[in-house]
Parts: C-alpha cells; structure tokens; sequence
C-alpha cells in the first residue's frame, strides 16, 4: 500500500495541523513521518517537537524509549528542544539505568517549574547524601505550593514511584549507604512538632527510602 501523501496546503497551515494533532498523542504523527521528505520535516520542527503529547507513547511501550526502542530517536528529539514530559521521562529512565546522577543531568532542566521532576530531584538528592542540594530543591518545591506534609504529595509520589518500576527500576538499593534525609526544620524531625506533623515527616521519610529501594 502507497504512503499516504500530505493535502497541498501551506507549510503553516500544515504545521498547525500537526501541532494539535500532536498535542494529542505523538503516536498519531507517524502517518505524517511515512507520508514523504515534507510531511516528515515538518514533524521534526522544535515548535511541534516540545509540545507533542508523549505520554501516550511512554504509556503504551515505555522500552520503546529505551536505547534500542524504536521511538528512541523521535523521543531524544523530544527531549532535546526542551519537551517537559519527554524530560521527565528520560531523566525517569536514566536513573534506573545510568543512575540517579544522570537523572539530575536530565530533570535539571524542568526544576522547579514542574513538580513531578522537582520532587524527582529532591529525592535522588538524598539517595547520594546531598543534603544542601535536596534541600534547596525541596525548598523550590514549597515555594510553588507544594506542601510536603500534605496527601497531594504522596499522590505524585505515587505517580513517580510507578514511572520508575515501569522503566524497570532495579531494586538494588544502590544507595543504602549514601542515603542522607535532610535535617531542615520543615523535613527532619522534631521534639517541638505535634503528633500530627511528626507523623506526616515519619511518612515522608519513609518515601524517601522505598523509592531509595527501588533503585
């Protein structure tokens, strides 16, 4: 069957085209890249790149990503002209194979306007025993809205957690010796917090180390 071929229309109007079809899932930009040289150069512009929806994509066949998937060179486009989900993706996937350095190497570029790769930072941080840094970033966290004692934070914790095992996160507890839990006064605990928060830092804490675990 012959590829489907673009309609003639103008190269912005095309775009326009491709950018919200895109914003809905970059699996559907496929048909663009197989329909000849125009259709595929006009899928590779930045602006189409950085708001393509590539969650659908990691949902569906996260290996696919990886270094030998067959989405690995669309997504690292992604990745590169600054897609904030295709970030936190990749910054996800590094640390469960290169390490949570690596990770940082990524996700630094989402911090700390997007809170999942933020939170994602603060953590790794504490898996290396970096204690300054992960608290300068739990502070970025905060100063956004984020309460860390509060239940929306182990919702996106709970979402996090699940992006890493779905990127095969190890469980070698590579960290164990270098994990260090930040003695801030809004993070550590405390002889003058009530019950409620020290319970609430007991759980944060806790999350630290299951995720610490996990990789």
């Amino acid at each position: 069957m012959a590829n489907p071929q673009l309609p003639n229309l103008p190269a912005e109007i095309m775009s326009k085209i491709i950018e919200l079809i895109g914003e809905e899932s970059a699996l559907y930009l496929g048909a663009f890249m197989r329909a000849g040289i125009r259709g595929y150069e006009l899928v590779q512009e930045p602006s189409i790149l950085k708001r393509c929806n590539v969650t659908h994509m990691v949902n569906e066949s996260p290996c696919q990503i990886g270094n030998s998937g067959n989405f690995r060179n669309f997504f690292l486009k992604c990745v590169n002209v600054g897609n904030i989900d295709a970030v936190y993706y990749e910054g996800l996937h590094r640390s469960t194979t290169l390490g949570v350095e690596e990770g940082i190497n990524v996700l630094e570029r989402n911090v700390p306007t997007h809170v999942l790769s933020t939170l994602a930072v603060g953590i790794f941080y504490v898996c290396l025993g970096k204690e300054m840094e992960a608290i300068t970033v739990f502070q970025q966290l905060a100063a956004n809205g984020v309460d860390l004692k509060s239940e929306a934070i182990f919702e996106i914790g709970d979402e996090l957690e699940t992006r890493l095992l779905s990127f095969h996160a190890p469980f070698l507890n590579t960290y164990c010796r270098t994990l260090k839990f930040p003695q801030a006064d809004f993070l550590a605990h405390s002889n003058t917090v009530n019950d409620e928060d020290l319970c609430k830092n007991c759980c944060l804490h806790w999350f630290f180390l299951k995720i610490s675990h996990r990789l």
